[in-house]
This record gives structure tokens, sequence and C-alpha cells, in this order.
């Protein structure tokens, strides 16, 4: 009996050792996994902002002829195309190289007197000429109606005010030195781009005073579109 003791004693001793070196050999892998490392970084690639006419102006011959004696009215358009991918959008202006009206290629001391709104600055709904008088001004429309400055949107009957477009009908104002604005966006512009519609008025009516001579009359205006800050 006393051997069989010893025997199991030596047995279970044998075994435990065996279990020892297993859990030993095991131990390692259990406690100590895959190593791990890594590396996180940043691509970056800048756009810059650009603007451009992508339909410029074109020059306009108002139509039809007027009889500087017995007077009458000419009209005359130009479509222009603004592309920006600048993210607050753009601003357009016009500003015109003299603000005296048109003046007279062969006899530059002559002109087509400046339109002369009821309130400076600010378009008259109606394209208003007192008797005697010449008057040259101007209006604009615009694609997106949102995009107009506020002083070419009208209620329907004063502009300044509302939210209507003038559709080149009505808010007319002078050509000057002093830029006017004449366009605002908030945002970039569709592939297509911002379309805008600039009308040019003229009336003159029977035997003007001061008088307008015989000649052909020329406003040199500039467009200029700048992205928003």
């Amino acid at each position: 009996m006393i051997r069989n003791s010893i025997n199991s004693i030596l047995y279970a001793s044998a075994l435990l050792f065996v279990l020892g070196g297993l859990f030993t050999l095991a131990e390692p892998a259990i406690g100590f996994g895959a190593a791990t490392s890594t590396s996180q970084f940043i691509i970056s690639q800048v756009v810059t902002s650009e603007i451009s006419f992508q339909t410029p102006a074109t020059n306009i011959t108002l139509s039809p002829s007027i009889g500087g004696l017995s007077g009458g009215s000419s009209d005359g358009t130009t479509q222009v195309v603004v592309s920006t991918n600048n993210l607050t959008g753009y601003t357009m202006t016009l500003a015109a190289s003299s603000s005296v009206g048109m003046i007279g290629n062969a006899a530059p001391s002559n002109n087509i007197p400046a339109y002369v709104s009821s309130v400076a600055n600010v378009p008259d709904y109606t394209f208003t000429t007192p008797s005697n008088k010449a008057r040259f001004g101007y209006t604009i429309s615009a694609s997106t109606t949102a995009e107009l400055d506020q002083k070419f949107l009208t209620n329907g009957s004063a502009c300044n005010t509302g939210s209507t477009n003038p559709g080149l009908l009505h808010c007319w104002l002078n050509a000057s030195t002093t830029a006017v604005t004449l366009i605002t966006s908030a945002a970039p512009t569709a592939a297509s781009g911002s379309t805008s519609t600039l009308a040019f008025h003229v009336v003159i009516n029977a035997n003007p005073t001061p008088a307008i001579p015989n000649d052909t009359y020329v406003a040199t205006t500039t467009l200029t579109a700048v992205t928003n800050p």
C-alpha cells in the first residue's frame, strides 16, 4: 500500500511537471500577441479660386438712328456670362469712362447727357426725359433674380424695393465713373455660369436744349467681376 501511495505521488508530480511545462510554453503566446504599429498621414491639395467672363460683353450700336431735331428713342443690349468656383461667389460692377453721358466722336464737347434719376444713385422705375432734353441710361436683368443688387429690384412701381426682376423694362440709372454694383452672388456659379443682360436706352426729345449735333456718340463702359472674400 505504501508503494502504491508513493507511485501515485510520483505520478501526480510527473503530471504536474508536464502540465507546468506545457503552460510555460503556451503562456508567452497568450500574454504577448503579435506586435502592431500604425502610421497615419494626410494628403492635401490647394485649389485656388478663379473667375472669368465666360461670355464677355460685346459692342452695341443703339438702334434706330435718331434725328437731332425731330428726336426719338433707341435701344441696345449686351449679355455677359460670369463663371467662378469661389466659395463665396462674386460681385460685378459697372463704371463708365465719363459721367456726362455719350460723347461725340467728331466733337467731344458735345454729348447726349447721362440719365438723371429722381433720387441720386437710385434707379427710376420709368425712363423719364423732360421735354426739350436728351438722356442716356441703362438697366440690368439677371438669370438669377436673387443675384441682382437690391437697387435694381422692384415692387412693380418703384425700384430699390421689392424682389421682382425689372426684365430690361424698368429701373433705369445713369452710367458714371463711380462703379455701381450690379450683381452679387454668394456661392460658386453653375458650370454654365451666371448670365446677366444689360440694356441701354437713349431718348432725344424734339428740339433738345442743348442741341445734339449730328455725330456718332459713344459711351465706354467697363464691367468688373471680382471674387468675394
